[in-house]
């Protein structure tokens, strides 16, 4: 009876692990770029480390945090990377200079940061205490 509805939502993902990326720091959070080419990956460490899928390699290496990064997003257009830390810092970033563009300190930890899928405004969510 259900048989179409059951077979849309079949595995779409692989039955076995294709590689791995070995981190130069425990990694906590992660997010592609809208075209799956570069892979963000937020450490225990502070850092950010850009990774270009395709090759496998390392592409940018951010000390971005003084804390660990717990939440990460990229723009729209791929150019810019937001990062939230536990030391209650909200940065942006350029991707292909490294720069810090802008730096925004909140009262408490931000867990989660995001831009908005059209316009370049983003969103911080916060734990809401000290």
């Amino acid at each position: 009876m259900n048989l179409e509805l059951l077979e849309s939502f079949g595995q779409n993902y692989p039955e076995e692990a294709d590689g791995t990326l070995d981190c130069i720091s425990m990694a906590l959070t992660c997010t592609f770029n809208r075209w799956g080419t570069l892979l963000a990956v937020g450490c225990n460490d502070g850092r950010i480390v850009i990774w270009d899928f395709l090759t496998r390699g390392i592409a940018k290496i951010i000390s971005a945090h003084i804390h660990p990064v717990c939440s990460l997003c990229w723009s729209r257009d791929g150019h810019k990377l937001v990062s939230a830390s536990t030391d209650n810092i909200v940065s942006q970033w350029d991707v292909l200079s490294g720069d810090c563009d802008q730096r925004f300190r909140f009262p408490s930890p931000i867990l989660k940061v995001q831009y908005h899928p059209r316009d370049q405004f983003q969103t911080c969510c916060s734990a809401g205490r000290r």
